[in-house]
């Protein structure tokens, strides 16, 4: 089955009865159950899915859990517990393409990953991915494929980027679904169909002054970089399953380049700054 078919089939959503307890668990918190082939999440509101391989993911919604809670943790955790789970590699990470190949931005929550890649997206690189990149390492290449879910910014950062705010998140949250333009003015969106190559991963880091100043990161550094960016990796590791990000890593150690971009986070400077960060990708 190619890995389009996998994740529309995988991602199957209804509104079912979940199971109290897991079958052949093999971890279990507050959070979250985990057998080889299976998962139980529990969302803040107490909103319980089930995935189950082949089966789907069944979703049942507490009371005082809400739509646009199901929705984004089904985007996100749901989304990155059946990519591990079917033998796909989940990113943190919002990406941008250019020249037929992806370069993704990761970091610590609060980096502005979401932030970066929408105000890249006004000069000339196409908006990819917001938050999760599913990657699919192959013999020859890193296949990047895209995101399913929209674009999520800060209230602060819709006006930065010159975006068009849309649904909150949830209430009260101060994190908007957002519409942005690419270069041209046409409206972005995140249906793109096809992989393209992961070519370059991009570490985001925050320094209090100066230019922003893109640093290769090579040899075994590049190794706890890759690591932290991999999108809930208490999964496999839970599961003892080390071949799976073992076998990752390794590719995407030899496959990827990995960088640390080094920036301030002063508004006054952001226009700025995104022209620098833009000419200066435009080199890679």
């Amino acid at each position: 089955m190619s890995f389009p078919a996998i994740i529309r089939d995988q991602m199957r959503l209804s509104h079912r009865p979940v199971p109290a307890r897991l079958p052949g668990c093999v971890h279990a918190d507050r959070i979250i159950e985990l057998a080889r082939d299976a998962f139980l999440f529990t969302t803040p509101r107490g909103t319980r899915f089930h995935y189950q391989r082949g089966q789907g993911v069944a979703v049942e919604q507490a009371a005082t859990g809400s739509d646009l809670e199901t929705d984004l943790f089904y985007n996100g955790t749901v989304y990155g517990g059946v990519a591990w789970l079917n033998g796909l590699v989940p990113l943190h990470a919002s990406s941008v393409a250019r020249s037929g190949r992806i370069i993704a931005f990761t970091g610590e929550s609060g980096e502005g990953k979401s932030t970066l890649a929408a105000a890249l997206a006004r000069h000339g690189f196409g908006h990819r991915s917001d938050d999760v990149l599913l990657v699919e390492p192959t013999d020859d290449s890193i296949r990047a494929w895209p995101d399913r879910d929209r674009i999520k910014l800060w209230d602060d950062a819709i006006d930065m980027v010159q975006a068009r705010r849309q649904a909150e998140i949830e209430p009260g949250s101060g994190k908007f679904f957002a519409e942005i333009d690419q270069f041209g003015g046409q409206a972005a969106t995140l249906s793109a169909d096809g992989p393209l190559p992961l070519t370059d991963l991009i570490v985001l880091q925050t320094i209090a002054e100066g230019e922003p100043n893109l640093q290769p990161c090579t040899g075994s550094a590049k190794i706890p970089q890759l690591l932290k960016a991999m999108y809930r990796i208490e999964i496999p590791a839970h599961l003892n399953d080390g071949a799976s990000y073992t076998a990752a890593l390794k590719r995407l150690g030899t496959g990827v380049r990995v960088w640390t971009l080094n920036r301030q986070r002063d508004r006054s400077m952001f226009d700025n700054d995104i022209c620098r960060i833009a000419q200066r990708l435009n080199t890679l």
